[in-house]
């Protein structure tokens, strides 16, 4: 028998009325405007993506087009914490090693395929396969059991204590796609989804939209509003805004800075900003000179003045970041040790290595990406670092680093709800030489190796925050990483787009969505 703790009861009770608000259970309040139901929304985005299935997606582009087709047992709430959704309700034990999700009743695929313990059985057996590379293998390696106990319930053994479990689920393992439809062709899935979402997948033209449609058998009683959705991918940022201004589009997702700092300012339009999980920076690949030496890494971080380029090149809207925990974490902190700007310390820095500093560093090929990569340059070089900038397109940017091809790198992870999942797999010196991986520079640490497997067997919140706390100390002072901005994903909406909820993770759900 499954035990909770007080703790887990707590957690399971309350997740339980978020679950409910976010399903749209609760009546509306008198005086609320009734949704309208009917129209096509048209979503604007940095980037079409190659691909939408979720044991290959990484970027935050790939993960949002799929979001409206597919589901995950756990979502996100507004609050940053995980909470069951395509599941019903959960226990775990008390040494945090065995979860047991019960499903909701009824659900099916778009095909037609029931959404039951066998079909989960199914989804993680294909994601936990090494020969499919998911991008959460670190993640799934940690199941050593998944056993169905009854047609709506799972039970999910573990090698070691995971108290970040929940959260994985709400990610690309606990996304569930239509075994039929995968195992009827396991290449096409991943650009003709099929999963249980609220609209169903009808074309992908690429270089110009991802259309989508209301799903009539959805399983949230009277969701969606909307009647289709159709998605513009524009790598351009100018013109992708310009898309926006001029009609064509109803929302922006992750424009420029420059542009969200504008778009406050005219009545006409709205503008959200949820309180993030990631961060912006600079990764360095320590088998490579000049980054296997320490100070060469301390000197590129103190050389940085981010809170000029913060001020103008990012409209002073993102908050300077030391940690992997962006603040809509429970676990976020200050980190005293995270290096400040010094230019004159970078430079006794680069004089005690001895050497001639050069490097080159890859960067979006976008104007945003190419003047933060030009005023990067030009600081570095303050300091006598000679930097050669090497852009490239996001997709490519995203192969470049799973496979380790990069000297230094502009590189942004949007992050995650638990602080397990936005360090673990980048830190953790078991995926130091592995390709592909998240641990893109091959960094190593005892220390922060122990402090990782402490953190994730850890339940008590207060206990983690200091674990994760001292963590981030560790890599203040390796700096594999050096640090920019918190990421701040700014969405931008006209105001005849209703319903959106901002949920800290930066992707926006559809369901609840209409318009005016």
């Amino acid at each position: 028998m499954i035990r909770l703790s007080t703790r887990a009861r707590s957690r399971q009770m309350l997740s339980g009325v978020v679950a409910a608000l976010l399903l749209g259970s609760t009546a509306f309040s008198a005086g609320a405007v009734e949704p309208k139901r009917g129209g096509t929304l048209t979503v604007g985005l940095a980037q079409d993506p190659p691909i939408v299935d979720p044991i290959r997606t990484g970027s935050f582009t790939e993960r949002q087009f799929a979001t409206p087709v597919y589901e995950t047992l756990f979502d996100i709430d507004a609050k940053g914490q995980p909470v069951p959704f395509l599941a019903e309700s959960f226990t775990v034990s008390e040494d945090a090693k065995t979860y047991r999700v019960k499903l909701r009743p009824g659900i099916k695929f778009h095909d037609g395929t029931p959404l039951d313990a066998a079909a989960v059985l199914a989804n993680l057996d294909r994601t936990r396969n090494p020969a499919n590379g998911c991008r959460c293998l670190s993640f799934v390696q940690e199941i050593e059991a998944v056993t169905v106990i009854d047609p709506l319930t799972v039970e999910f053994k573990l090698k070691t204590a995971n108290a970040a479990f929940p959260t994985i689920l709400a990610d690309a393992p606990g996304v569930m796609v239509s075994p039929t439809a995968f195992k009827a062709d396991p290449t096409g899935i991943g650009t003709k989804p099929v999963g249980t979402g609220p609209f169903k997948f009808v074309e992908w033209v690429r270089g110009s939209r991802y259309v989508v449609n209301r799903n009539p058998d959805y399983w949230r009683p009277g969701r969606p509003y909307l009647d289709q959705i159709v998605f513009r991918g524009i790598q351009n940022t100018e013109t992708l805004e310009a898309a926006f201004l001029s009609g064509q589009t109803d929302i922006i997702i992750q424009p420029s800075q420059r542009f969200a700092s504008q778009m406050k300012k005219n009545a006409k339009y709205i503008v959200l900003q949820p309180g993030g999980f990631g961060y912006d920076g600079v990764y360095m690949n320590l088998t490579e000179a000049p980054f296997d030496d320490q100070r060469i890494r301390q000197a590129v971080a103190q050389a940085m003045d981010r809170e000029l380029l913060r001020k103008t090149l990012a409209y002073g809207v993102p908050t300077l970041a030391e940690s992997p925990y962006g603040p809509g974490m429970t676990v976020h902190q200050p980190v005293p040790t995270y290096p400040k700007y010094d230019l004159a310390k970078a430079k006794a820095l680069v004089a005690a290595y001895g050497k001639p500093v050069s490097f080159t560093l890859q960067f979006n090929n976008s104007p945003g990406g190419q003047r933060l990569a030009q005023s990067l340059q030009e600081m570095w070089g303050l300091a006598g670092m000679k930097v050669e900038l090497q852009p490239v397109d996001q997709n490519r940017i995203v192969q470049n680093m799973s496979s380790k091809q990069f000297v230094a790198s502009l590189y942004r992870f949007t992050g995650r709800a638990d602080p397990h999942i936005n360090t673990y797999p980048f830190f953790h010196s078991k995926f130091a030489d592995v390709t592909p991986s998240s641990n893109y520079g091959h960094y190593k640490n005892p220390k922060v190796d122990e402090l990782l497997e402490q953190g994730v067997a850890t339940l008590d919140p207060a206990k983690r925050k200091a674990i994760y706390g001292e963590l981030a100390k560790v890599l203040a002072q390796d700096l594999p990483y050096a640090y920019l901005f918190y990421v701040a994903d700014n969405i931008v909406i006209t105001r005849k787009v209703k319903g959106l909820p901002a949920v800290p993770d930066g992707l926006v759900r559809f369901a609840d969505m209409w318009l005016e």
